[in-house]
């Protein structure tokens, strides 16, 4: 038990290392949110004095836009035990107790956004997927119901504007236009068949990007003028760029451009075409006020950190943040890309971190994001810097269907999940061999990667030594019923309505072809990849004599927010991958 205990000491100094991300500057203080007391809270840091105060207590999930022109900063809060049931909150940045917001029964909302006096919020319940308006000191107020996605991603003058599947084609996203007076909802895209996303408002102007004109890129449309045009921007340093994707932007207080934009897996910021002086790695947000900056960085490397960047000196500085552990640091190698062939000949990219207490080759894990649509970019991600840290080397592939490498490649995996993309991840072991990388691989993952890792344990099982699959998907089809009408709703975007798939692509289909050991860790209460058909897994595995072990956790969601639930989501696999890889013990050599 001693020797156990001292393997998990990094993993465990890792996942409490506090993390940090600026929301928003309001009343003379900054916004942030941070785990250092142990949950995903809300805190505001006094820009004058340095001193910082508490806002919430519990955890938040999505948090609105900060607004200059109020105090107040609103929140969603999951009040079912990790069922992701939430009710919308507000609280001062100046510090006071949290208020809710009377009229909305608890139910899933994944997108809520305030103007200084009115929240809009995207949220789901069985039945629908819902926009909702409220007003301070009024009641909440359900004004448009629909069965497709859509997500709020702005409010002002006197509109509600966001992106969702508004015309049925699963590959496309047009924007909405909601107006608060007449009560209806426009839809709009500048080309059929195109995708446009996360609107920005600035007074009759929509910031927003779109793949109308091939490459996704930025444009502004204006709702009076019915005009669309490219982002006016005094500065020109953006200019030597050749961005796939923008991950965040939006407007200043004086109507000036700001944005990120990302290639081959790490950023770039800029204010108004000028760029922001910030180390190598990814910048998820930006708060420009004045001449300053404020940047939430990380790096493969280095965890989350806040700083501030005076546009005009050039000069920065960590406002927030916290070292990697010396044990830790000492053993985790420099990220790199590579493209390696998929089985088809598409060329994949993938983030490799090499460990400095690893032999080469060595004991390699298979990193699968979750997702589908997102990627492994050179930011934080603890999972891989515990693996790196304790002596495995890592392939994070970016799979077809990952975001940050072009719309036809997230395209690919439309109507095509646990098909293309499964080759990929196996293509991914096949490198790490091959390249002198691996002796013996492992495959991981959390959520679409926990689906993806039992897939490819019984669907390719010689590919693997051992598997770990957290918060995975076994069935498809009892996935889908068991899911409220977002989650609906995305399974079949995912599927492009194939639902004659759902056995095909399910991992328990397969069940009976796997040979390699397998962890499963599964939240009891998650409601977007349920308990109940990893249950039925699990009894076929038991059917079957198939070496694996179960690790439920006890009131806990989808969405880990708590220190104590994110250890307890890696201890078990940590443990099962130095039994299974680390001493050979598993399937393949």
């Amino acid at each position: 038990m001693t020797e156990a205990w001292e393997r998990l000491r990094p993993v465990e100094s890792l996942v409490k290392l506090p993390l940090y991300s600026a929301v928003g500057v309001t009343s003379g203080r900054l916004v942030y949110s941070s785990n250092v007391e142990g949950v995903r809270d809300l805190w505001s840091l006094d820009l004058s004095t340095g001193s910082s105060v508490r806002l919430t207590r519990g955890g938040v999930s999505a948090v609105a836009a900060v607004r200059p022109n109020s105090p107040l900063v609103v929140y969603a809060k999951d009040v079912g035990a990790g069922r992701e049931l939430h009710q919308v909150f507000c609280v001062d940045a100046r510090g006071g107790e949290e208020r809710a917001i009377e009229g909305m029964e608890p139910r899933r909302v994944f997108g809520v956004e305030f103007d200084g006096e009115i929240v809009a919020a995207s949220a789901a319940s069985e039945r629908s997927v819902e926009l909702w308006v409220m007003r301070l000191g009024g009641e909440a107020e359900r004004v448009y119901e629909t069965k497709s996605i859509i997500v709020v991603s702005d409010v002002g003058s006197g509109k509600v504007v966001g992106h969702g599947v508004l015309r049925g084609n699963p590959r496309a996203f047009e924007l909405f236009v909601f107006d608060l007076e007449s009560l209806e909802l426009e839809v709009f895209t500048p080309r059929e068949g195109s995708l446009n996303r996360a609107p920005r408002l600035w007074g009759s102007k929509l910031l927003f990007a779109t793949t109308a004109f091939g490459r996704e890129r930025l444009v502004v449309y204006d709702l009076e003028t019915k005009e669309l045009a490219e982002p006016e921007l005094r500065y020109r340093d953006h200019e030597g760029y050749d961005f796939t994707e923008y991950v965040a932007y939006g407007w200043t207080a004086d109507g000036r451009v700001w944005f990120v934009g990302k290639r081959d897996g790490r950023t770039r910021a800029f204010v108004d075409g000028r760029e922001v002086p910030l180390p190598e790695g990814c910048v998820t947000n930006l708060v420009p006020v004045g001449s300053r900056v404020y940047a939430t960085h990380s790096s493969l490397a280095s965890p989350h950190s806040v700083y501030e960047v005076d546009l005009e000196s050039g000069e920065r500085r960590v406002l927030l943040g916290a070292e990697l552990p010396p044990e830790a640091a000492e053993r985790i190698g420099e990220a790199y890309m590579v493209w390696y062939e998929s089985a088809d000949g598409l060329k994949v990219p993938a983030f490799v971190v090499e460990s400095r207490a690893a032999p080469r080759p060595g004991p390699t894990v298979v990193y699968v994001h979750g997702g589908p649509w997102a990627d492994v970019a050179d930011s934080w991600n603890v999972m891989i810097a515990s693996l790196a840290a304790l002596g495995y080397h890592v392939v994070a592939p970016n799979f077809r269907g990952s975001t940050g490498y072009g719309e036809e490649f997230r395209r690919m995996i439309i109507g095509d999940p646990g098909g293309g993309d499964l080759a990929d991840v196996v293509g991914a072991a096949e490198w790490a061999r091959a390249s002198g990388l691996a002796d013996r691989v492992a495959i991981m993952g959390y959520s679409y990667g926990g689906y993806m890792t039992l897939l490819a344990l019984t669907k390719r099982p010689d590919a693997w030594s051992a598997g770990c699959a957290g918060a995975g998907i076994a069935d498809w089809e009892e996935t889908y019923e068991l899911s409220d009408a977002l989650y609906k709703s995305f399974i079949e975007v995912l599927f492009a309505g194939r639902s004659e798939l759902f056995r095909e692509r399910s991992p328990i289909t397969y069940v009976e072809g796997l040979k390699a050991p397998v962890c499963i860790v599964h939240p009891q209460n998650d409601t977007r990849t349920p308990l109940r058909p990893v249950l039925h897994l699990v009894e076929r595995l038991l059917e079957l004599g198939k070496t694996f072990e179960l690790h439920v956790i006890p009131d806990a969601g989808h969405a880990i927010v708590k220190v104590e639930d994110a250890l307890k989501v890696l201890f078990p696999m940590v443990l099962f991958l130095d039994r299974y890889l680390r001493s050979g013990g598993g399937g393949r050599g």
